[in-house]
């Protein structure tokens, strides 16, 4: 196609009036885009601490049954969490029921909770 004809073909086509459309698209959706990944980051926190709350309720159960002292129960949850965890211990016939309340840092917004708990259940021998 020689240069003459590329010009007549060019000169057919609609003007393009769309410049710096790119720039402003990227201008709307970047915020969203980093709010969203804040708060996926956030809920990831709350999961692993979550889990964590279960593991030290656990630890802690397991502690009670076999040394059969509280105080040694509630110093193993704080262990595990490596953080000031409220331990609630209550204690039927032959099961123990441990509430382990551990704290969270806020997300964005204080969208995620303030605090999780574990809770762990275990049969005294």
């Amino acid at each position: 196609m020689s240069r003459k004809n590329y010009r007549h073909w060019l000169a057919r086509l609609p003007p393009c009036t769309d410049e710096g459309s790119a720039t402003a698209e990227f201008a709307v959706v970047l915020p969203s885009v980093i709010a969203i990944a804040g708060l996926v980051l956030a809920l990831g926190r709350v999961v692993a601490v979550s889990m964590d709350c279960s593991s030290a309720a656990s630890a802690a159960a397991r502690e009670l049954v076999v040394t059969g002292d509280r105080s040694a129960a509630q110093h193993m949850a704080s262990a595990v969490m490596e953080a000031d965890v409220a331990v609630a211990i209550r204690q039927s016939e032959q099961l123990v029921h441990i509430r382990v309340t551990c704290p969270v840092l806020p997300g964005p917004m204080n969208l995620t909770p303030a605090q999780v708990v574990g809770e762990s259940t275990a049969i005294m021998q």
